[in-house]
């Protein structure tokens, strides 16, 4: 089965050698990046696992074509990697194959059961990953395994840990199980102990200009640059080669971070109230961590210019540069961790607004920076 997956080209090979002999894994971890592929991973994954026995072309089936991705009953089970999707109703919903719990969105169709956190929600809880899990003891419909997954696995909450442990202990005879998320060392050790990790690494800029070239029509500068803006994800980089719209605001957002960092402070909280949505704190937070990102690809864009060369021996404003793409990037990195522990966006940020660099004279980062 041709993957159509763009690079990591050695985990595809491994993958597919291990289900060719016959060593497929109950529970797989797929980790890497937000853009690298996860998803479109757990989908190749699933049906060569559903397609092994199954006559050529398997892209013909009717197993393959119900994992595609341009079936809706997928996009909608994985939502979140297609974000110009409807978002998650804010009410108890169910449907076929589909119901939204508030706290999570569970879609079970054609033996496949996929769990995540709704948009409203901030962890995955117990129930979801116990309903998740009931649905994989039973005998499968019109597949040859049934497939749970866990999309992100590192956003369940401790509660449902426990009970996810107890379903890879015991998954069922006719069950593989699909957890997704950013890094192995974000999921609790003893899940993945019971998981056969798969790192998923950034691509090449060149192997993902090649792709974009290949199959899109864009001129030459744009594939260059979108490549190169992508920092090895070419999920992104599809994305924005697909949607001209979003290619846009990505630029866009990309000046108005840098504007943001040469910005006085009433400017910069202008900025901050004119970024952060009315309503729910989880909407405000994911908005600001999506802003955040963008901000720390300028200041890392600034950093990698600072660095070229022989810093030691560079010119003073060029040293400075650098330390001030240092200390930029640690406040950043502070305000990320501060919203991850569930400070308030709005105070996250003002404080960031405040502070964009740490004083020069404090190592760790405190202190008051200029005005």
């Amino acid at each position: 089965m041709d993957w159509q997956f763009v690079g990591n080209a050695h985990a595809v090979r491994a993958i597919q050698g291990s289900l060719r002999a016959g060593r497929a894994a109950q529970t797989y971890l797929i980790a890497g990046p937000p853009g690298v592929g996860r998803r479109t991973f757990a989908i190749r994954l699933a049906q060569e696992i559903w397609c092994a026995d199954g006559p050529d072309p398997v892209e013909a089936s009717d197993a393959y074509q119900f994992l595609d991705d341009a079936n809706a009953m997928w996009r909608t089970a994985v939502r979140r990697g297609h974000p110009d999707e409807e978002p998650d109703p804010d009410k108890l919903t169910t449907g076929e194959g589909r119901r939204v719990d508030l706290r999570f969105v569970l879609t079970a169709y054609n033996d496949l059961h996929v769990l995540r956190r709704a948009d409203h929600a901030r962890d995955i809880v117990i129930d979801g990953v116990r309903e998740w899990g009931a649905g994989l003891y039973r005998t499968p419909a019109t597949q040859p395994m049934r497939i749970g997954m866990i999309d992100a696995a590192h956003e369940i909450n401790a509660l449902a840990a426990n009970a996810l442990l107890k379903t890879l202990e015991e998954p069922g005879a006719h069950a593989i199980l699909i957890l997704i998320a950013p890094r192995a060392a974000d999921v609790l050790p003893t899940i993945v102990s019971r998981c056969r990790v798969i790192e998923l690494g950034p691509v090449p800029v060149a192997e993902i200009a090649l792709h974009l070239t290949a199959n899109y029509s864009l001129a030459a500068d744009t594939v260059g640059q979108i490549a190169q803006a992508s920092r090895g994800r070419p999920g992104w980089a599809i994305r924005m080669a697909r949607d001209p719209k979003a290619w846009e605001a990505y630029q866009s957002a990309r000046q108005a971070a840098s504007a943001f960092e040469e910005a006085l402070v009433p400017a910069r909280f202008r900025a901050v109230d004119d970024l952060l949505p009315r309503g729910r704190m989880v909407a405000q937070t994911n908005e600001a961590l999506a802003w955040l990102g963008t901000v720390e690809e300028t200041q890392s864009h600034t950093l990698r210019l600072a660095m070229r060369g022989h810093p030691r021996n560079a010119p003073a404003e060029r040293r400075a540069a650098l330390a001030r793409a240092v200390g930029r990037l640690a406040r950043l990195r502070e305000t990320q961790r501060a919203l991850l522990a569930n400070v308030t966006p709005r105070l996250a940020l003002e404080d960031l607004a405040l502070r964009p660099e740490p004083d020069p004279g404090d190592a760790q980062g405190g202190g008051r920076g200029r005005r």
